[in-house]
């Protein structure tokens, strides 16, 4: 019995058949006593995978000072991160 992290790459072998479907079935079993851990933003915002670990990133450090204002010329990051109560600045908006 462990903790796993499964990151998104990992989830969608439950749902298609692919290398590594055989292992991530046989983590989810609740016979084998795992517990799975996967990131709330996976259900919330669709985001390109490199968006989502900025996004992951910036609600662990942002969140520790509200201070901090995360600064992305990324549209659909910057919806995801004030949706989540993140101040977001977007440099585009700026001359």
């Amino acid at each position: 019995m462990a903790d796993h992290f499964l990151d998104t790459s990992a989830i969608v072998k439950r749902y298609v058949q692919e290398k590594g479907t055989i292992r991530i079935n046989t983590l989810a079993d609740p016979a084998a006593g795992h517990f799975l851990y996967v990131a709330r933003i996976a259900d919330m915002h669709v985001l390109r995978a490199y968006d989502a670990v900025q996004l992951a990133a910036a609600l662990d450090i942002l969140r520790q000072d509200a201070a901090r204002i995360l600064v992305s010329a990324d549209g659909d990051l910057n919806a995801a991160a004030s949706a989540e109560g993140l101040p977001v600045e977007d440099p585009n908006l700026h001359p």
